[in-house]
């Protein structure tokens, strides 16, 4: 199912819940890729540790560990980060229909941590009662964000129809001509079409579905990364080492050791 975004309205609430309550929120996809977001830079203290060596790769590991446990329950989930801030997984749904996720937080919520860093010390703290209201402003804004149909289901048959053939061949060529002629427009068509909607390239799409499908097998096979790479429909592994690098801050060998050393924790 595609979804359509009205993306500067939804920027507009999210900026306010931010300019409200000071906590930073992110709208994200189904697969948890981002939509929206609330166009405020992350704290200095985020910045600092992130910077820090292992850091940012810390800091993925961690969200996305939140998202596979919110994606398993479907409920929101909370986690404090390894720096010691207080994170929300929302799942956005529509009668039975998950739309996507809200990600909100960054949160001091102790005064103790692990970390002597001047910059923690300096966020401000968050009580018990503060974090519920959050969480309720949090769900006050995925209903404002439903009822003014600023996210909504896309039935557009023509992209339903590309992104359906795109799904069903990740392995395959998949050029803009391909996919033209599969749907029967013209190349100049189908791209306008698809950049009017999802804000990239028909190429950068696919290359993003392409790293979503790579992730599994690097989770629960022994597959060569040059195996899975072919599988997915990379030209080659270098390519697609790269792209996954740029995506999830970790090559996919120090990706797959990062998950077999936390499962046997």
């Amino acid at each position: 199912m595609l979804f359509y975004y009205d993306i500067p309205k939804i920027n507009q609430v999210l900026d306010d819940f931010f300019n409200a309550t000071g906590v930073r929120i992110d709208l994200l996809n189904e697969q948890f890729i981002p939509i929206s977001y609330s166009q405020h830079e992350i704290c200095d203290y985020c910045r600092a540790v992130q910077q820090e060596a292992g850091g940012q790769e810390r800091c993925i590991a961690f969200d996305h560990s939140l998202y596979e446990k919110v994606k398993a329950s479907l409920h929101t989930e909370s986690g404090i980060c390894p720096f010691g801030l207080l994170n929300i997984i929302k799942p956005v749904r529509y009668n039975d229909l998950l739309m996507g996720y809200l990600f909100f937080g960054q949160m001091r919520t102790q005064n103790k941590t692990d970390t002597e860093s001047p910059l923690f010390q300096q966020l401000p703290l968050f009580t018990r009662h503060q974090v519920e209201s959050v969480a309720r402003l949090a769900a006050i804004t995925v209903k404002h964000i439903l009822t003014e149909n600023m996210l909504r289901p896309d039935e557009s048959d023509l992209l339903q129809q590309t992104i359906r053939y795109i799904h069903n061949n990740l392995d395959q060529d998949l050029s803009i001509k391909t996919l033209a002629k599969q749907v029967n427009v013209s190349k100049s068509a189908l791209y306008s079409k698809f950049h009017a909607r999802f804000h990239c390239t028909v190429g950068e799409y696919i290359n993003q579905k392409r790293l979503e499908q790579s992730v599994p097998m690097l989770m629960n096979t022994a597959l060569s990364i040059e195996e899975i790479s072919r599988r997915v429909g990379f030209a080659s592994a270098s390519y697609y080492t790269k792209l996954f690098k740029q995506q999830m801050g970790v090559t996919p060998l120090k990706f797959r050791k990062n998950k077999q050393e936390r499962k046997t924790e």
